[in-house]
């Protein structure tokens, strides 16, 4: 193979690559974004808000990057899966587990602690309750009966999950294509990508922001199906850095990331580091610092009378949200996992009699 004519898939051998590390980022950009809209009700003055001229938050640009990678690591995943019922699994205990302790806390630790009525009347609220429609994903509720009262940002406990049943629903996407035999027929993701694209610059009444999203999410997706055609090259890098520049100049960011942030976001995965391939080493903190983020940053928020500044906000929550996002590895998410690789009830009962039998015979 001559130099500089190394192809996305050479890169993609074993386990070391940046998504860790891209990811943890991406979670921590959210955090910062959320600083400005929990302190002080609004983002309008977010650095990236101001430095591209209203298009998109660093946060925004976080959940881009996480509906790219997801979209080729879900393909992957879906294409090396030994069975639907295995990656669906897979799946379920990725979002739910985790999904299920926050609601959880939230509902029972944390609204006691800071809703501003008395406990018991906040228990006997039928509304507190409806808090827990947020384990099934939709329709996702966002306010708990006097939670946060005083906050700038009253009305929202937990503003990061609405992306978990956009990524839930594109899992589902992922699964319905490929048992059709889609995903097989590159050219029609393609044609799926393009008509989103060309969706995404009408401003729609409803489902904009599916589109948007699908946009990104099918970008991975297609990244992974040519990823034995398409270059792995800094020279490339370099290119689709310097168009997403121009367009947070000069409008059309976000139609922009899917392709030119995408190709930028798996270079940098794949790139060689010896250092950087250790980063996940300790966990994957991405999922717990996103889900534990704004009610932690809204706590804190509370404890300052409401408002404050937004660089305090995030020098104060962040700490505390690694420490929520480290217990949420270590004692759910990973755990949660490893169920993915068992068989369970009548199936492992099943095959271990099949097992039984095959032995006496």
């Amino acid at each position: 193979m001559k130099p500089g004519h190394e192809k996305l898939v050479e890169r993609m051998g074993g386990r070391k690559n940046q998504f860790d590390i891209i990811r943890f980022v991406a979670a921590s950009l959210v955090v910062v974004t959320h600083a400005y809209a929990i302190s002080l009700g609004h983002e309008d003055t977010e650095p990236f808000m101001l430095v591209s001229s209203g298009q998109s938050t660093l946060g925004y640009l976080a959940v881009l990057v996480f509906f790219v990678t997801s979209g080729f690591l879900i393909t992957m995943s879906f294409d090396r899966a030994s069975s639907l019922v295995y990656f669906l699994k897979a799946r379920i205990l990725r979002i739910f587990p985790a999904l299920l302790i926050i609601v959880l806390f939230t509902v029972f630790l944390l609204g006691p602690l800071m809703t501003s009525m008395d406990v018991r009347e906040y228990l006997s609220q039928q509304e507190t309750y409806h808090y827990l429609r947020a384990i099934a994903l939709w329709p996702m509720p966002y306010e708990m009966p006097g939670v946060f009262e005083g906050n700038v940002n009253q009305a929202i406990v937990n503003g990061s999950l609405w992306t978990l049943a956009y990524e839930f629903l594109f899992y589902l996407v992922v699964a319905m294509l490929g048992i059709m035999g889609i995903l097989k027929k590159r050219v029609l993701i393609v044609t799926l990508f393009v008509i989103t694209v060309l969706l995404s610059n009408f401003s729609l009444p409803i489902g904009g922001q599916t589109v948007e999203l699908f946009s990104a999410f099918s970008s991975g997706m297609i990244f992974y199906l040519y990823r034995k055609e398409i270059p792995y090259h800094g020279g490339l890098a370099l290119i689709s850095l310097v168009i997403l520049g121009l367009t947070v100049q000069f409008g059309e960011f976000t139609i922009a990331f899917p392709i030119f942030g995408g190709y930028l976001t798996f270079y940098l995965a794949y790139m060689k580091s010896n250092h950087l391939f250790k980063f996940g080493k300790y966990g994957d903190f991405s999922y717990g610092i996103y889900i534990y983020g704004y009610p932690i940053q809204q706590v804190v928020t509370k404890q300052f009378g409401g408002s404050m500044d937004p660089y305090v906000n995030f020098l104060i929550s962040y700490p505390i949200i690694l420490l929520f996002a480290y217990l949420s590895w270590h004692i759910v998410e990973k755990r949660s996992l490893k169920w993915k690789h068992r068989k369970v009830g009548l199936l492992k009962e099943r095959n271990s009699r099949s097992a039984s039998l095959a032995q006496t015979k």
